[in-house]
Order: structure tokens, then sequence, then C-alpha cells
């Protein structure tokens, strides 16, 4: 293979080094030109939005700060959202439900980009550069406003409840209700979604459903365990076979029905104080105070039987009966228990007084003006002397026994004064006891009735006499009264004299 040698001339490299710089220089005018011409361009945007800057469709290429916030604004006011609330529609503003846009941050955004001469060039190249607008949410704004949503009467599920008559103590349920309820994050995260679109959108909001802790369910299968208990056979029995049988009212009043500590269902208690009080109110039926003899001995030493005193009975297991009468209602179980009882015997207590004989300095020594005919015609008569509180047994014009102390009537229950004959007698009877009366004292003796329901009769509950103080009778000791009644008889006259 041969080749051919190249020779330069002189004149050949001369015309080379020519072009080499003619090529130059039109290179470097063609940069100086095209230089200056992007220099010019990117200066007008120097401090505003590049080419192709938009903000939600909107051009905002060559706009100053102020000028993009003013769109930006204009754009963003009046921005509606209509929330679908379980199909309930309502239009309220962006701002309502926490939706802002951040005009601020949104400008700062749409002017981020570096305005040097290539980044212009580049931008005025590149198309459309579409800004997002900065949208922030105030999420405890947005909860409250779904929240909101839920009729104020639906939010809260109530619980069953169980309650009890006054009257009658029998339960009831009142039955339990759903509530209604959202869950806003979902909320949140479709304002954020659609807000920054500058454009009316629409929020579907759905309610969710809320059960109670104690339904209708649980608490009827409360009632329903309560009627099992109910049925239970519970009996008491005292003395000669006496049977108290628990009552379904009785029971009821002891029951108590609440909630569980968890709140989650409901739990039957039986309050054992007021199983207690059951059980002593039918122990009284049968339990009785011992009630002790008293004998006035009289300084001869005559003896009178005041009271022969009662034996007491009492009930020994109270207690027992309570905790078993508890358990077995608690359980639903029969129970048959005895009551055990106890005598308590009386005694018979001596009581000392003094011989109570007429006493000459006490009695008038002449008939007084009060006397009636009866002392003229040596007929026996009683003279009650209100004025010194003493009666006195007459036979015609002298005085036989007496005069000794009595207790008559108090203020606004006086002894009426009067000329009466003894028109009744009983030996032993209860004085007031019936609704008529304020008071009800048994057992009284030697009562002998001279004008209506005013009667003398024996007063042992009382320690002293001469003074007023009775429901109107006249209150005596008792071995006066006793003594006066085995010598009176029915029309023996009476005088009550002040």
């Amino acid at each position: 293979m041969s080749t051919t040698p190249v020779t330069h001339t002189p004149a050949s490299k001369k015309h080379g080094r020519t072009v080499l710089l003619v090529l130059t220089a039109l290179a470097v005018v063609i940069a100086l030109v095209a230089t200056g011409g992007s220099f010019a361009y990117a200066k007008q945007f120097e401090g505003k939005a590049l080419p192709g800057t938009t903000i939600a469709g909107v051009d905002v290429a060559g706009k100053t700060t102020e000028q993009i916030r003013t769109i930006v604004q204009k754009e963003t006011t009046g921005v509606t959202v209509t929330v679908d609330a379980n199909g309930e529609r309502t239009t309220v503003p962006l701002e309502e439900i926490g939706g802002r846009i951040d005009v601020d941050k949104t400008v700062e955004k749409a002017l981020s980009r570096e305005s040097s001469i290539p980044s212009v060039v580049s931008a005025a190249l590149s198309g459309t550069h579409s800004i997002t607008p900065v949208v922030t949410v105030d999420e405890e704004k947005a909860r409250a406003y779904a929240e909101s949503l839920v009729p104020d009467n639906e939010v809260e599920p109530v619980d069953a409840q169980i309650v009890q008559d006054d009257e009658t103590k029998e339960f009831s349920v009142v039955e339990s209700k759903a509530g209604k309820g959202v869950d806003p994050a979902n909320f949140v995260k479709d304002v954020k979604k659609h807000a920054p679109e500058l454009k009316d959108f629409t929020v579907t909001q759905e309610f969710t459903t809320i059960e109670p802790q104690l339904n209708t369910e649980a608490a009827q299968a409360t009632l329903d365990k309560l009627e099992t208990m109910l049925k239970s056979s519970l009996v008491v029995t005292g003395p000669e076979n006496k049977t108290f049988e628990v009552k379904r009212k009785d029971r009821l009043r002891f029951v108590s029905i609440t909630p569980n500590d968890k709140g989650d269902n409901f739990e039957i208690s039986i309050d054992q104080e007021k199983v207690d009080t059951y059980v002593g109110k039918i122990a009284d039926k049968v339990a009785t105070t011992k009630k002790d003899g008293i004998v006035e001995v009289a300084e001869d030493g005559s003896r009178t039987e005041v009271s022969p005193g009662k034996d007491g009975v009492k009930v020994t297991n109270q207690k027992d009966i309570t905790e078993k009468l508890t358990h077995a209602l608690s359980a639903g179980e029969n129970l048959d228990i005895a009551m055990i009882t106890e005598v308590e015997k009386a005694e018979v207590k001596e009581k000392k007084v003094e011989k109570a004989p007429v006493d000459p300095e006490k009695v008038p020594s002449e008939l007084p003006s009060y006397a009636p005919a009866e002392a003229h015609n040596g007929e026996k008569w009683i003279d009650i002397n209100l004025a010194n509180k003493t009666v006195t047994a007459y036979v015609g014009d002298k005085a036989v026994w007496g005069p000794v102390s009595v207790v008559d009537g108090g203020k606004g229950t006086e002894t009426p004064t009067g000329e009466y004959e003894i028109w009744h007698r009983t030996e032993v009877q209860n004085m007031g006891c019936t609704p008529r009366y304020d008071y009800c004292t048994k057992g009284v003796k030697y009562n002998q009735f001279f004008h209506k329901g005013y009667a003398l009769h024996s007063a042992p509950w009382r320690s002293s006499f001469g003074y007023s103080g009775s429901h109107g009778c006249v209150n005596m000791r008792v071995k006066d009264a006793k003594w006066l009644f085995e010598w009176a008889s029915l029309g023996t006259k009476v005088v009550s004299h002040r």
C-alpha cells in the first residue's frame, strides 16, 4: 500500500488560520447576541413567577408577590363545601369546617424557582409549571364540625335502666337506645384533598351506630333472674307453729339492682340490713318484754298487788335467721327456719307505802256547802277536792276514809266539776288505745266512771301525787283506788269541786 505525502505550503497554513479565526469570531458574536437576549428576557422575571407558572389553573407567570397574593385571595374567596351528613346536605364556607388556603406559603411556592438565565430559558421551554395551593386544615375544628352533624338527642347511647316503683316495689325496664357517631379522620382527609382545587366541593359524612353498654336484653335477662329468685319459698316459723311467710313485696324491698363494676351488665344484691329489720319486726310479734310485778306493803303489813308481773319472751337467733334468709333469697333456694325463743322470768318487787287513814285535821268539822243530799241521809258519797288535790269517802256527814292525795286533770284536760254518780265500773281495762286518743295505757285497775269517760282509777306509773297532770281522770295510788273500788258501788254519789 502506498501513500502520497501532503506538503503544507506557507500559503495553505495561512488560509486555515483565517477560517478558524472567522468561525471563532462568529461563535463569539452569536454567543454574545444570544447571551444578551436571554439576559434581557430573564431580567423581566426577576422577583416574579417564571414562565408557565399556574396556581390551580390560573396563569401567574410574570406576576409579582402582591399580584399573585391578590389572585390567590380572589380565587380562594367564596369556596364552599357541601356536607352530605347521612343524607342531610348543608353548604358552608370552607373556613367553617377548618379549611384555610395559606396565601403566603402558596405565593412563596409560586416564586420558589430560581430566576437565573438558564432557569428562565428552561421554564419558557418546559411548558406549564402547576402550583398546588398550600392548604391547612384545623383538625380540631374539622373534628368538632363533623361531630356536630349528629343531632344532640342522638349523639350519646342511652343505657337500659332497671327502675323500682316506690309504691308497689316492682321492677321494670327502661329500654336502651343506640347512639350515633362519626369518624372525623375521613372528613379531614377529604377536606385536605379537595380544598387546593379552589373550587366548591362535596364531602360525605356517614354516621356510625354506637351501641349502649347496658342494653335492653341484658336488663330483661336480669329481671327474669330476679323472678326466679322470688319464686322460692321463704318461711319463718315461730312458737306454737305460727308461721311468717316472706311475701313478694317484702322481698322486693330487700332487693337492689345496679350496674356491675365493668358497667356492661346488671347485678342483683340483697340488702342484709333491710332483711334484719324485717326479721326484727316479725320477732317483735313473738317477743314480749318482761314486766316485773309490784306489791305494795302497808305499815300494818297488809299487801296489795299492784301488778302481778308477766314473763317476757325473746328471740335468740335473729341474726342467724337474717343471714339464712339473705342467702336463700340470693340463691333462689327454699327455706323454712324456726325461731328459737327464751323466757325471761319476771320478778315481784315490793313497795312500802304509808297507810292512809282518816285525817281528822284535814276533814272539815262541818259538812261543806257542796255536800249532796245523800250527806243528810246517811248515804255514801265521794268528795273530789280539785283545790287541794284530794279524795275523801263519806258516809252521811262523817268522813270514813281520807283525804288521800290524787292527780287530777292538767291544763287543757281539766277534770270536770259538778255532782255526778258512778255509772260504770271495771276492775281492769285499757285507757285510751283508740284513734280518738293520743295515748294508750293498758291494764289500768279499779276504774269507776262518774261522768262520761272521766273516772277514778289506779295509776301505778306515778311515783307522787298531789298535783294536776292527768288527761282528766282522777289518778290514785293502787291501794287507794282498790279501797275505794271495794267500798263504792254503782250509783254512789260523786261531787267534784274546786
